[in-house]
């Protein structure tokens, strides 16, 4: 687990401050792993998660002055669920199957506040299967 604090102040000609945190920088980072490696196979099951951080700030278009919580974007917190699986069949020969997202979390971007959406991504579970061969 990942803590982070830092943030960016912008000072104007009027002695008005504004204040976020870094760009693409979360405050907390999570991820946790169980597995079990024993023989032939190989197994693990993850889950990883991230808070909300600052994706895009006005002053990007060079306008620092109409700078506010309006039209700063941020993309919401995110978990997903990820497992794979190794199976050694010989000692030449081994398949792996993961998937990615099992539990299909979206990705939710917006505008100072959630309830003004920006854009709402889904990704969807990816399933990979794969084969290994050793001569």
């Amino acid at each position: 687990m990942t803590f982070t604090d830092g943030e960016s102040t912008f000072a104007f000609d009027d002695d008005q401050r504004f204040t976020t945190p870094f760009r693409k920088l979360s405050d907390q980072q999570k991820n946790i792993s169980i597995g079990y490696d024993q023989g032939r196979v190989d197994a693990r099951l993850s889950l990883s998660s991230r808070g909300d951080y600052l994706d895009w700030l006005a002053d990007e278009e060079g306008d620092i002055d109409t700078i506010s919580l309006d039209n700063s974007r941020f993309v919401d917190h995110h978990s997903q669920l990820d497992f794979t699986l190794k199976y050694e069949i010989n000692d030449n020969l081994s398949v792996k199957v993961e998937g990615i997202n099992l539990t299909d979390e979206p990705e939710y971007y917006f505008w100072g506040y959630k309830d003004r959406l920006s854009q709402y991504d889904e990704y969807g579970t990816t399933y990979s299967l794969g084969f290994r061969y050793n001569y």
